[in-house]
């Protein structure tokens, strides 16, 4: 197996398992990974985690979204809390971990592309994304929280009560996207009072700021 070989098979689909190459090539396997090991080191792979690789960007044809990476990393999944803020640019801060939900257990990677977190939650809660398309490829295309359930999920998943000093302080902005009727709806879905709670102390503190649509629509 030569560098050429896999470049021309996966540059169009830059990701690939170990068993993809135990499958395409009649090599050993330890011959297989002592090469994977050396390119790693050659800068020409990157390791997403183990048994999961991605072409370099330079032997790239098209480039990988890193939401779409996440979304491969740990199927199935979808990007949600801070990060899908991030997204929508409703805070102004940047986010430096991909964060995202799964119904597999609670899992995080460090690369040398980015740094990947997931949340683990059961099937049934399991709701409240979308594919989104990123760019002209399937490699930029990938699974997004609405922004309602990016919401709900900080208030599940953070420690702690989210109070409207605590939502105060995250600077939101582009407010006008969030649906009440739907943030509510999924804080009933995800059965957790806390969520309910922090739901219902972000909508109070939002119409106190005369923030929302139906707010300043009520008061004309």
């Amino acid at each position: 197996m030569k560098y050429e070989e896999l470049e021309r098979i996966f540059k169009t689909r830059p990701f690939f398992e170990t068993y993809e190459l135990v499958t395409l090539f009649n090599e050993p396997e330890p011959q297989i990974m002592s090469r994977i090991s050396r390119w790693v080191k050659q800068g020409k792979l990157i390791r997403l985690r183990r048994g999961k690789y991605l072409l370099a960007s330079p032997y790239q044809k098209k480039g990988a979204d890193l939401f779409y990476i996440s979304n491969y990393l740990y199927t199935p999944s979808f990007i949600s809390l801070f990060t899908a803020l991030q997204h929508y640019h409703c805070i102004p801060e940047e986010v430096h971990v991909i964060q995202a939900i799964t119904t597999r257990q609670t899992a995080a990677w460090d690369t040398s592309i980015g740094r990947f977190r997931y949340f683990s939650t059961v099937p049934d809660r399991f709701f409240g994304y979308s594919k989104m398309s990123l760019g002209d490829s399937e490699q930029q295309n990938a699974y997004i929280a609405d922004v309602e359930r990016a919401l709900v999920d900080i208030c599940y998943f953070s420690t702690g009560e989210w109070e409207q000093k605590r939502w105060s302080e995250l600077r939101l902005q582009n407010v006008e996207r969030f649906s009440a009727d739907r943030l509510q709806e999924y804080a009933g879905r995800l059965k957790s009072q806390k969520v309910q709670r922090g739901t219902r102390q972000l909508l109070d503190y939002l119409n106190g700021q005369a923030c929302l649509p139906w707010h300043r629509q009520g008061t004309e």
